[in-house]
């Protein structure tokens, strides 16, 4: 015959069983501004991240996206001031390597005396550029392990043409 204490205990032990669940971090637009680009350009060549431009280079906003106080590794491949681009490996990058092994990238900031390895929260890393490949100043927000760009952390929630306010949610990784 069952107890009631043993079947709590039989609940409990078997609970423990159960893998923790990630932690999914909320990603936020670092400024007001249009969503320029998602999982495909324009020309139909696959994307497989957002970019959010507010029209203005040089702008100041150009913090980290991810509402989470994370380890940022800075690194600058440009010191100049570009908003129209400078050729492909170019751009400058601010990562996150999260435990699940994806990278969470933000590119295109032109450096300031912000741009600098660091945690924090929503920090700032550099002002609004076009470093890289980019026609315009903006900033790009990629998802990606072992070179597959992970589409699925913003498609449900953010769309190209959209007009975001800052703090406003682009989506989810972790």
């Amino acid at each position: 015959m069952r107890t009631p204490l043993k079947t709590t205990l039989a609940a409990l032990a078997s609970l423990a069983l159960i893998p923790a669940t990630a932690t999914a971090y909320t990603v936020g637009s670092p400024f007001p501004g249009t969503v320029t680009a998602t999982t495909y350009y324009s020309s139909g060549t696959f994307h497989g991240a957002v970019d959010i431009s507010s029209g203005r280079c040089n702008y100041w906003g150009a913090e980290t996206a991810v509402q989470a106080s994370l380890s940022w590794n800075v690194t600058i491949r440009t010191s100049g001031v570009v908003c129209n681009g400078n050729g492909s490996g170019n751009q400058n990058e601010a990562a996150h390597t999260f435990s699940n092994g994806y990278t969470f990238r933000q590119w295109h900031f032109i450096k300031t005396s912000d741009s600098y390895d660091r945690t924090c929260n929503r920090c700032q890393v550099g002002n609004e550029g076009g470093t890289g490949n980019a026609t315009g100043a903006h900033s790009h927000f990629q998802y990606d392990k072992a070179g597959t760009k992970n589409t699925s952390w913003y498609s449900p929630y953010t769309s190209k043409g959209e007009f975001l306010d800052r703090d406003e949610l682009v989506g989810y990784v972790g």
